[in-house]
């Protein structure tokens, strides 16, 4: 059981995080404290002592207690390597409040340039880094070094078994997959499909939301590897008079995947049911509009840059934390309009 003075200087610094109480401001004296927590000013005292312990904030005898003009969080700088803007938007959404600098650097697409990535943002001077890891992370001996010597990571979006404990933010991917399962199961009584990926199985997100959709369905669709995102998917022709449906990894490649079966005459929903993960912007412009799951992916941001603050003050953290996603209903799935309507209906009164 966490004992009442930290619970308040949880209480109080999570304010100054979000910045309801910023730099210079005057926080409620311990008489207030203490009649709002229904305790004795001894111990809003052990609370603020605390605080004032890690530099955020400051007493000063006779006029009350600050947020400190300059505390430790606020000089510090975070390092971004993340694809998804909506995650790097949550971040800095999160930094801006703390007055944390950030630094991103651009895409990468190999090994090389991920480690490049990495000493671009040390050269910067950053004290710790938050980064959408890649199966080929796995061979960053820089990533590893840092990790080793207990340098500050943070992993988005997916985890990556590299060899050290690394606090990860995730969409609760198992969970998304099977809603996208049981909804194909139970309402469309689909009997086949495929999965179709770009990048390796290894991938905990790609794996999750496979093993997901499995439960979900009560079978095992036969998984098809295309060679990227923006690769070719004409392989996937073969498999549309044979399978119930497509279950793509993300929206990007089943938006690709509708391409391509639109351009051989295959009719979406009636010839094959299609499906991504992410509700992408792409998945509300397509036609037929995507049936998909969303991901709160500026929680993720956020969620990462808090983990963050707590690992740069050496506070220890959750090396699991998993965001909770929504299924969204439209028509690629063989849903009518009316029939979308209620299911989300039904969701919402549950």
């Amino acid at each position: 059981m966490i004992p009442l003075y930290l619970k308040i200087a949880n209480y109080l610094e999570t304010k100054i995080l979000k910045g309801e109480y910023l730099p210079g401001d005057k926080i409620p004296s311990e008489n207030i404290l203490s009649e709002q927590f229904n305790t004795t000013r001894t111990t809003v005292r052990k609370a603020l002592a605390e605080l004032e312990k890690k530099g955020i904030i400051t007493r000063v005898f006779g006029l009350g207690t600050f947020v400190t003009e300059i505390n430790i969080v606020s000089k510090k700088k975070i390092g971004i390597i993340v694809q998804n803007t909506k995650i790097v938007y949550g971040i800095i959404k999160f930094c801006s409040k703390i007055g944390s600098k950030c630094f991103v650097v651009e895409r990468v697409e190999n090994l090389e340039a991920e480690k490049q990535a990495i000493k671009q943002l040390l050269s910067m001077g950053v004290d710790g880094i938050i980064m959408e890891p890649t199966v080929n992370s796995i061979a960053n001996d820089i990533l590893k070094s840092l990790l080793q010597n207990n340098f500050p990571v943070v992993f988005v979006d997916r985890s990556i078994d590299i060899g050290f404990p690394v606090p990860t933010v995730i969409n609760n991917n198992y969970s998304g997959g099977k809603m996208l399962g049981e909804h194909m199961r139970k309402v469309h009584k689909i009997k086949s499909a495929i999965y179709v990926t770009s990048e390796d199985m290894t991938i905990s997100s790609v794996y999750e939301r496979y093993n997901g959709i499995k439960d979900g369905l009560k079978f095992s669709p036969e998984i098809i590897k295309v060679p990227k995102i923006d690769g070719d998917y004409s392989q996937i022709i073969k498999f549309a008079k044979k399978v119930d449906a497509i279950f793509f990894c993300n929206d990007m490649m089943a938006v690709r995947g509708i391409t391509t079966l639109l351009q051989n005459n295959i009719k979406i929903p009636n010839d094959i049911k299609v499906l991504g993960y992410d509700n992408d912007y792409v998945s509300k412009i397509v036609n037929p509009k995507l049936t998909t799951v969303n991901q709160d992916l500026s929680l993720i941001g956020e969620t990462a840059a808090s983990l963050m603050v707590s690992l740069i003050k050496n506070e220890k953290v959750e090396l699991e934390n998993k965001i909770e996603s929504k299924l969204i209903i439209r028509k690629s799935c063989g849903c009518k309009e009316e029939e979308e309507k209620n299911v989300q209906r039904k969701r919402q009164r549950n």
